[in-house]
């Protein structure tokens, strides 16, 4: 039996004899068969052995414990309107060679999934946090503090991970945090291809408070009207997009590098529009009731 396998066996024979919630330290429990459970999935992805009939019992084993475990860690959690809770690691390994790079925590969800929010304790996600800035292809954002990370779209792929696509932030909400609170808020969307002027329907927050971590998501209402400044830029680098396809198009060539050239204008447009977006959103009759939404999504997260 490999040390890997090992550890981990001793980790689930541990749950089993002591209650997560009698344990002296839990966290601590809690963080050692987390590791131990991925360090054996790592070992059996690079054995070649990840389908194995056992190998895949022991990560369902282990992932229904690890929920137990940071369910008695977290406590009694609820929020109005959303079940739950769910553990979010549900796969123990990013690939062959490296544990998972998805942010551990409860999850709670609407019926239709149209609101979430991921909680965790602090120490753990501060240490996800510290993890993900050191990825090969973190941008700068992930390590200069929660505020900067919160308008990375790559914190959220991995905190609150999607089905296709990202989270691509706009601009930042002034939502008012509690004494000793950390609270970030951002108007967004998610999006699987350069969103171009399409106005942003999600808002996103960042909570730390009473030794918990909170990221969430929901789906809003807004009427955002086109922002004629806006507009001004998006509006003449789409047509030079479409005028190119349409001539690509018309040639059928087989792997044409115009098509680069088309993805690069529609990529440089849509950040053009957001970057304008940001600047003129807050002067816009849609924004107080954006921060408004966002006031009301963070008093849920605080159990209000």
């Amino acid at each position: 039996m490999s040390g890997f396998v090992r550890s981990f066996a001793c980790a689930l024979l541990l749950s089993a004899a002591v209650p997560a919630a009698a344990s002296a330290d839990a966290l601590s429990d809690y963080i050692a068969a987390r590791d131990a459970a991925m360090s054996a999935s790592v070992a059996a992805a690079k054995a070649g052995k990840s389908s194995d009939d056992a190998v895949i019992k022991r990560e369902e084993a282990a992932i229904k414990d690890l929920g137990k475990r940071l369910a008695a860690v977290l406590g009694p959690l609820k929020f109005k309107g959303l079940g739950g809770p769910d553990y979010t690691l549900q796969v123990l390994i990013y690939d062959e060679s490296a544990p998972s790079r998805q942010l551990d925590g409860l999850s709670f969800a609407n019926k239709d999934i149209t609101t979430r929010l991921v909680v965790t304790p602090e120490s753990v996600f501060n240490s996800w946090l510290a993890a993900r800035a050191k990825d090969a292809d973190a941008p700068a954002a992930l390590g200069a503090g929660v505020k900067a990370a919160a308008a990375a779209p790559e914190f959220y792929t991995d905190a609150l991970v999607f089905d296709g696509g990202f989270y691509q932030p706009y601009v930042e909400l002034p939502v008012a945090a509690a004494p000793g609170e950390t609270a970030v808020a951002m108007l967004g969307q998610q999006v699987d291809e350069p969103a171009g002027n399409t106005p942003p329907g999600d808002i996103t927050i960042v909570r730390i408070a009473d030794g918990k971590a909170m990221v969430g998501l929901t789906q809003v209402k807004l009427d955002i009207k086109p922002i004629a400044a806006c507009e001004a830029l998006w509006k003449p680098v789409k047509a030079k997009a479409d005028a190119l396809q349409k001539q690509v198009e018309k040639d059928a060539k087989d792997e044409d590098p115009r098509w680069d050239t088309i993805n690069k204008l529609n990529e440089d447009g849509s950040a053009a529009y957001r970057a304008c977006f940001q600047k003129e959103a807050p002067g816009q009759p849609f924004f107080a009731n954006a921060v408004k939404q966002a006031e009301a999504f963070l008093a849920t997260a605080r159990g209000q």
